[in-house]
């Protein structure tokens, strides 16, 4: 990319490699090419909060009050883009989810449309009763049987917890349709799974009023 500044290659980064002058954010940069991080579901979380401090720092527009109206504009710009980046690729399935739709498959439309991804029907029937069972007990005020729910599903949680990071790495070596498929699968029943959670959690919360 040419500097606007100086004219010169400006490299890559928000700043340019020649004069320092803040660019504009590329149209169509994803998220990690925002925080300069290699696109994998594989980040140490110390990398993504490194990188997202030293962007911060530099790109605050504390820093550019003083610089040109379209100067401030694209500062704040990469401000808001970092931030958002920062947001989803600090948090594990938020940053599966985000790699998932860049490969072509929106869980997070395909779950608010109520649709389950075609998951096996086993699955559905087995979500059929524990919300039966989460709305039995809530009306009995049973607190021990729905911790007891909360727990079982905590445990299926970090079950398909390992088979989603088995289908992100599968997807991530062979490219592969089918393990991309299988990872919004997993994704998939990992929200229904943080949805019944967080209805515990709301009754737990509400018992102790």
């Amino acid at each position: 990319m040419i500097c606007w500044s100086c004219q010169r290659d400006a490299g890559r980064g928000p700043l340019c490699e020649a004069c320092g002058a803040v660019q504009p954010v590329p149209a169509q940069a994803n998220l990690f090419e925002v925080l300069g991080l290699p696109q994998t579901h594989f980040l140490e979380p110390l990398a993504v909060e490194e990188r997202f401090k030293d962007l911060n720092r530099k790109l605050h527009p504390d820093r550019f009050a003083q610089k040109t109206p379209r100067e401030r504009r694209m500062s704040l710009d990469w401000t808001t883009q970092v931030n958002d980046a920062a947001r989803t690729l600090r948090d594990p399935l938020k940053r599966a989810t985000y790699l998932v739709r860049l490969g072509g498959i929106d869980v997070e439309k395909e779950c608010g449309t109520g649709a389950m991804r075609r998951l096996p029907p086993e699955f559905l029937e087995e979500t059929l009763e524990q919300r039966e069972a989460l709305e039995e007990a809530k009306a009995a005020k049973d607190l021990e049987k729905v911790r007891a729910l909360a727990q079982a599903v905590e445990k299926r949680s970090a079950a398909i917890l390992d088979r989603l990071s088995s289908a992100m790495r599968e997807f991530e070596s062979s490219r592969e349709r089918a393990a991309l498929e299988r990872a919004g699968d997993a994704l998939a029943v990992l929200k229904y799974f943080s949805r019944f959670l967080e209805e515990v959690e709301a009754i737990e919360m509400a018992a102790l009023e």
